[in-house]
């Protein structure tokens, strides 16, 4: 079942305050109303993606954030609300949000807003903007297609037909040969910005991350918008008149990779090593649970297992078990893929796993290719070694084993006590035994009929 989720209650301004939905099992990116909050202006919609294992299925959950940012501190309240996603109302008892003032106090009647750094095109202007003006090969630049109206604009615009002028637009303005993870736009809802001092709405038409898989440059052609326009003084007319608003051309630039013989061959971006072990001291023979988790910025869903070093009888090192999460934050794709391995060592040592283990990949800001190394350390034998309390597939009881701690996590390896199973020793099948007894009676029937022929 859905549920909702409210972000901190009380609050620095600096800090939005967030509304989140979260659907177990949804597959398709659902649409979501969010309420209004007087007081508060909404900054934005973030969607997360949480592809989990259950079973033998892969159940994708989402999280979809609506963040709202404060006009002044004071306190403000949250009514109570409801959300409707297929078909399912989920309901929220509000809060009481209280917004504390800023370090740096603002002056008496000013609103925090954003400043945008765009050359506007006059008083109302379509804008097609990159994120940044250059990008590595496979690195993520946002493109965002956004209105702007000044606040003093002097006619009152409407947006005719929006989804079928989105629709050509988006098919012009997406380019070929690269990765897109698209930031959905739920609410059209105008966001206050600053653009050289002057006050404007701005109405985020279209947002996407785009990573290119080639060096050629994104060159994005011109697009128009058409809008309806009625002037805000004087008679008002019967018919709006049309007036369309066209972008500037737009060109990212896609620069290759330093010389290096992995050039091409890595992921791309920023990313930090999260590493854990299920325990520290086991005892040989043992499986052990070891999570190689990274995260960071980049194209997280396409990022590669670690390669595996030094493949050494002494160590098995089993195939990983795979779980993503993407967070679309904006102007850059974020999120954390985990590994699952299990790792059998076989004789008593301190087992290194920085010798086991490494992660490479080009980092675009400063330009260098980087490796994520394990710094963890498995105490095999010797004192404090525990033996897991392993699960074996095979129902047979004479492979239990015999060491096990009462209390012991239960590690669920396919190979534990492998060792301790007798190949010898054959199971007995009822049927079979049934069946020769059967054959044994009938051909005693049979030499005890001819017997009674031939004495007669």
């Amino acid at each position: 079942m859905a549920s909702i989720e409210l972000g901190q209650t009380t609050f620095p301004i600096e800090r939005t305050f967030t509304i989140s939905l979260i659907i177990p099992n949804g597959e398709t990116r659902a649409t979501v109303t969010f309420p209004d909050i007087i007081g508060f202006v909404k900054k934005g919609t973030s969607t997360s993606v949480t592809p989990v294992e259950v079973g033998d299925k892969t159940v994708t959950n989402q999280i979809i954030t609506q963040n709202y940012q404060a006009r002044a501190p004071g306190r403000f309240r949250l009514l109570p609300f409801a959300v409707i996603i297929n078909g399912e109302t989920i309901r929220s008892e509000g809060a009481v949000l209280i917004v504390q003032p800023s370090a740096t106090v603002s002056p008496p009647g000013s609103t925090t807003i954003n400043t945008v750094e765009i050359v506007p095109g006059g008083a109302a202007f379509l804008s097609l903007r990159a994120s940044k003006s250059s990008v590595y090969v496979g690195d993520g630049v946002s493109l965002t297609l956004a209105f702007f109206v000044a606040d003093n604009y002097p006619y009152e615009l409407n947006f005719q037909a929006l989804d079928k002028q989105l629709q050509k637009i988006t098919k012009k303005i997406r380019p070929a040969n690269l990765w897109e993870e698209n930031v959905p736009i739920i609410d059209l809802k105008p966001i206050p910005v600053a653009i050289n001092g002057k006050k404007f709405r701005e109405y985020r038409l279209f947002q996407s991350v785009f990573f290119p898989l080639s060096n050629q440059a994104l060159r994005l052609p011109a697009v128009a918008l058409q809008l309806g326009r009625r002037p805000v003084i004087g008679p008002p007319s019967s018919q709006p008149e049309t007036i369309v608003f066209t972008s500037k051309p737009l060109v990212v630039a896609v620069r290759s990779w330093p010389v290096h013989p992995l050039r091409g061959r890595v992921p791309i971006g920023v990313f930090q090593l999260e590493e854990g072990l299920e325990r520290q001291h086991i005892i040989a023979g043992k499986s052990v649970r070891y999570t190689f988790s990274i995260s960071g910025k980049g194209n997280i869903a396409t990022l590669p297992a670690p390669v595996i070093l030094n493949e050494h009888t002494e160590v098995d090192v089993f195939p990983p078990e795979e779980h993503h999460s993407i967070s679309h934050n904006g102007n850059e794709v974020t999120g954390r893929k985990t590994f699952t391995y299990f790792i059998v060592p076989h004789q008593n040592e301190v087992v290194s796993l920085v010798n086991y283990f490494q992660w490479i990949y080009f980092n675009p800001q400063t330009a260098r290719y980087d490796t994520l190394r394990p710094h963890l350390k498995l105490q095999v034998g010797g004192k404090g070694a525990v033996a897991v309390n392993n699960t074996n597939v095979l129902s047979d009881s004479s492979v239990t084993n015999s060491e096990t701690v009462p209390g012991a996590p239960v590690n669920k390896s396919l190979y534990a006590g492998l060792e301790a199973m007798d190949s010898t020793r054959q199971p007995i099948s009822i049927s079979v035994l049934i069946r020769s007894i059967a054959n044994v009676l009938i051909v005693l029937m049979l030499l005890g009929m001819v017997f009674v022929l031939i004495k007669k």
